[in-house]
């Protein structure tokens, strides 16, 4: 899967998150707290120094602050902070932030924002801009009661999807949702689009209604309208 993050975001963020990454792998954190007791803990020479303008060693940790930013350490984890950004590692994962985009990596995840998109990936499946790997993907991230818009785009089409013709094209359908091919960073997928009217489909979606117009029953299944027909249900369009 292509990422939407530009190269510079990339760089910085992942980069990020690697350092952040590297130190939770090869530091325990009482290994953390002894480090920054150590840098909180000037030598004679830098005590001195005119950019050192506060050290707070503690029993449960230390910090740093000079002109540049603020580095601090302790049970729970540790931040750094400047004046292009902050990263912070803890016990429920890490974070970057910087002037291009934000990247955090957790228990259940990780996500990456940017200026040109972003790219999340966790228990349900991965996110790039608007397109997931699968439709569960899409529905651990939406959460339940969430219709999926149109424009959105799949990896691949439900597994419960069936293709239907229409028009000289070939539609995937299900559950009321209307997807066609498209392609997306140069990989094919499945996009979400608006019923086409005058496709028709053999059963209807749950949670229909029945309505009368001019004398004619139709039945409204959220914001589309289906007319019964010899072969099935008929989309329409008022």
């Amino acid at each position: 899967m292509t990422a939407v993050m530009s190269p510079r975001v990339s760089l910085v963020l992942v980069v990020g998150l690697a350092v952040i990454a590297a130190t939770c792998v090869s530091s325990p954190t009482e290994a953390q707290v002894r480090s920054a007791r150590r840098a909180a803990t000037p030598a004679p020479a830098a005590r001195s120094a005119p950019a050192a303008r506060a050290a707070t060693p503690a029993a449960r940790g230390g910090a740093v602050k000079t002109e540049d930013g603020y580095a601090a350490a302790g049970r729970r984890g540790a931040v750094v902070a400047g004046d292009e950004g902050y990263a912070a590692v803890g016990r429920h994962g890490a974070v970057v932030a910087g002037e291009d985009g934000y990247a955090r990596a957790g228990h259940r995840g990780a996500v990456v924002a940017g200026e040109e998109g972003v790219a999340v990936a966790g228990r349900g499946g991965v996110v790039v801009g608007n397109r997931y790997e699968s439709y569960e993907a899409w529905r651990a991230v939406a959460g339940v009661g969430t219709a999926i818009a149109v424009g959105t785009m799949l990896a691949r089409p439900p597994a419960a999807a069936t293709v239907v013709a229409y028009g000289g094209s070939s539609y995937y359908y299900d559950s009321g949702t209307y997807y066609t091919t498209a392609i997306s960073n140069g990989a094919p997928a499945y996009q979400v689009v608006s019923p086409p009217a005058g496709i028709v489909i053999s059963t209807l979606p749950g949670g229909c209604s029945g309505i009368n117009r001019g004398g004619i029953a139709y039945s409204q299944c959220g914001s589309t309208y289906y007319q019964r027909v010899s072969n099935g249900y008929r989309v329409v369009v008022f």
